[in-house]
């Protein structure tokens, strides 16, 4: 992986001092469960599941939709990630799409920026000067708003659905220009 970071979609082994294979979970943190959309149970994103019980977790726990079964933050699926990254203490839920061509930071609806915030902004700015003309994406979005995260700069790129075809482009000068595929950007 460049710069010495491990892709997306790939888990590394990951041993505590003992030798045991360190293995995350959740714990307190259900910001999941805010963030994101859940189609089977006609959950926006943005809204707090109705299933969700806090100090608890999930309320329908072993009989939830596939979308939720089948979710895992990249806090999660990175043993090396540090715990200061946990989407609770973010306030950011990082995901990506299926291929690992797009990080997507999806932000507490209460903490619209927080993905500006170090160490996250650090790490999404890091991620993207790695990644960047390979055909990764870094995204950023906040309620109805989604930036494109760049090297040099931060692209509003508006009201655009972060699974949206995007064709970015850097010209000679360095200035982004980032085009929607198929709708048109908002």
């Amino acid at each position: 992986a460049q710069g010495g970071r491990q892709p997306l979609g790939q888990r590394a082994a990951a041993r505590d001092l003992g030798g045991r294979l360190a293995v995350k979970a959740c714990g307190p943190c259900t910001l999941c469960c805010r963030v994101l959309a859940v189609g089977e149970l006609d959950k926006p994103a943005g809204r707090t599941c109705a299933h969700q019980k806090t100090g608890v977790g999930c309320g329908i726990y072993e009989t939830r939709p596939s979308g939720c079964r089948t979710f895992e933050c990249v806090w999660l699926m990175d043993p090396e990630m540090p715990h200061r990254f946990r989407p609770d203490q973010t306030k950011v839920v990082l995901d990506q799409d299926a291929q690992g061509l797009r990080l997507i930071a999806r932000c507490d609806p209460a903490n619209p920026q927080a993905w500006r915030r170090n160490p996250m902004y650090a790490a999404l700015k890091g991620y993207a000067a790695d990644t960047w003309g390979t055909g990764r994406i870094v995204l950023a979005v906040a309620g109805h708003r989604t930036w494109l995260i760049a090297p040099r700069e931060d692209v509003d790129l508006g009201e655009v659905d972060s699974d949206a075809e995007l064709r970015v482009v850097e010209g000679p000068s360095g200035k982004v220009t980032v085009t929607e595929g198929m709708a048109g950007l908002r």
